[in-house]
């Protein structure tokens, strides 16, 4: 969303319309599945995707109607027409796309750069959209930011109630849900926390993981205790680079949670040990280490010792990576992104 986001605040500088197509619902096999966003132009430019082929197509020219008659919609799509247009690419699925025109305001403006905030710092909060009409038909929307200490950007258009609820974390999921508020309609869409990357290495294969996580769409945060490496221009696309004295306190000022992923990449193997042993007191998603297992075992050994239950141990995965083969610090940084994506999509 990150990405996306950039596109829509440059095109409200800009004061050029525009439209914005996610997938609410989807069923079945789908190649993107809901909260997928795809930023349409008039000229039908699009940046990012809901998954191609022929039902983008098709939801690229509703959007360019849409914006033709400042609207907004909700259209249903189903993916076994590609069959019968002789196209290679049938999922047999069905999705709901909300289709929005996005007509540029100063409060707007402002909205999305609260947003933009929000993913930066890896903080939560709701996109709250209210129907103007019905859902069944063609519609226009009041939009509001709604932070998690009840900051609001934009159209302050929400119930008391509701806005209760939205701050007592009453929506779950991380999808867009269409909400019955008396006899309003909502959307609700949870904002939540970017995934972040804890690379701990700021050398080559940090250097190439930290690219690769940007594109893929991790945030990344870069811990080394070299200061030539550890430094912003090296790694321009990082939410944060931290140089540490060493790598004992390097977890002091971090917030490690579910959202968090951690490499460990450093320059030893008694600083990989430091790193683990630190890490292993926290809550990540993934903790992978760098290295073979002749390494891993030695390193092992020695949190045995220090009382570390090795059914802890073994939920690390060393040495990191898919099994590709990988030689290189561009490959090695390939099978750890491929390995992480595969963790992401587990949960």
């Amino acid at each position: 969303m990150e990405l996306l986001n950039q596109q829509i605040l440059d095109n409200l500088e800009k004061n050029e319309t525009f439209a914005i197509a996610t997938i609410i619902t989807h069923q079945g096999s789908t190649p993107r599945t809901s909260g997928s966003k795809m930023v349409v132009l008039k000229d039908k430019t699009i940046y990012g995707t809901i998954g191609g082929g022929l039902v983008e197509a098709m939801v690229i020219d509703v959007c360019v109607d849409m914006i033709s008659q400042n609207r907004c919609s909700i259209r249903e799509f189903t993916l076994d027409q590609e069959l019968k247009d002789g196209l290679d690419m049938v999922c047999g699925g069905a999705l709901s796309v909300m289709i929005e025109t996005v007509i540029p305001d100063p409060g707007l403006a402002s909205m999305f750069h609260a947003l933009a905030d929000l993913e930066t710092e890896g903080k939560k909060g709701f996109l709250v959209s209210k129907i103007q009409g019905f859902s069944k038909s063609d519609f226009t929307m009041q939009k509001c930011l709604v932070l998690p200490d009840g900051s609001i950007f934009g159209n302050n258009m929400l119930p008391k109630s509701l806005f209760d609820a939205i701050l007592d974390n009453k929506f779950h999921g991380s999808a867009p849900i269409i909400h019955n508020h008396n006899l309003d309609e909502f959307i609700i869409e949870p904002i939540l926390a970017k995934e972040c990357i804890y690379i701990f290495g700021a050398g080559h294969v940090g250097f190439q993981l930290a690219r690769i996580a940007h594109i893929t769409g991790f945030q990344t945060i870069i811990i080394d205790d070299r200061e030539e490496f550890a430094n912003y221009q090296r790694f321009p696309h990082a939410r944060e680079v931290q140089a540490v004295k060493h790598f004992s306190n390097a977890f002091d000022n971090l917030k490690i949670d579910n959202n968090s992923y951690i490499v460990i990449l450093t320059r030893g193997h008694l600083h990989d040990q430091t790193v683990l042993e630190a890490a292993l007191k926290t809550s990540p998603a993934y903790i992978g280490m760098i290295g073979s297992r002749t390494k891993r075992d030695k390193i092992y050994a020695n949190l045995l010792q220090k009382g570390i239950a090795k059914k802890i141990l073994g939920a690390v995965y060393s040495p990191i990576g898919l099994e590709i083969d990988a030689q290189t610090p561009g490959e090695i940084a390939v099978s750890i992104m491929g390995e992480i994506i595969k963790k992401r999509y587990s949960n």
